[in-house]
């Protein structure tokens, strides 16, 4: 079997065919989820509205990823047990659980799933001027309400705070931030189902 490393930030599609990779339009998927990663990147302090449209795409687009494990591996002898432990996994981490809820109310609602940043400029007087002071620069995440019930953005994922990943990503905003652990998560799961699933091997060998 040959191990192959999904760099999906640097490796397009065409490249990863060369390999005989089970889960291919799962990770075609999570392709289109990066490469909506990128926008919100480029689009950075800019238009809120594009920022919003990329946030959205990639929400789509990694959900698409699970349903396409769904689809290729159910009649698979070893799938039962992955199942249960990726949707274990999936319906109890509160990031994990955010952006699947999140996804459904951008498909499914009118409803706003992110809120720009209020920079609350104030100018404070000071002896020799005025003292100049605002927000730092973010993007929020807002509650997301689906049938009924309301699911907030998340404060915890694979049992670390927030703030302990965000501490590592000073500055970037809690989108991005919510989008590399969803991304990092998925690699890893179409990692190892792949492994007890799909031995790899490159094609023509």
């Amino acid at each position: 079997m040959t191990a192959v490393t999904l760099d999906l930030y640097s490796l397009s599609i065409d490249d990863l065919r060369k390999y005989d990779l089970g889960l291919i339009e799962a990770i075609t998927e999570l392709k289109t989820a990066s490469e909506a990663y990128k926008k919100m990147a480029a689009v950075g302090v800019g238009s809120f509205h594009q920022y919003d449209i990329a946030w959205r795409e990639f929400l789509q687009a990694i959900d698409r990823a699970w349903n396409k494990i769904l689809a290729k591996c159910q009649n698979e002898k070893k799938w039962p047990k992955l199942r249960s432990k990726f949707e274990n996994i999936r319906k109890n981490d509160p990031l994990l659980k955010y952006i699947s809820q999140a996804r459904n109310v951008t498909e499914h609602t009118i409803s706003e799933v992110m809120k720009d940043w209020d920079a609350n400029l104030k100018a404070t007087p000071v002896a020799n001027g005025i003292q100049l002071s605002w927000s730092a620069w973010d993007r929020p995440l807002l509650p997301v309400t689906n049938r009924g019930t309301t699911f907030h953005p998340p404060k915890t994922h694979l049992s670390k705070s927030m703030s302990f990943y965000r501490k590592n990503r000073p500055n970037v905003e809690e989108p991005r931030v919510v989008a590399e652990l969803a991304m990092l998560f998925y690699i890893n799961m179409v990692t190892e189902i792949s492994n007890e699933i799909f031995p790899t091997k490159l094609l023509g060998k």
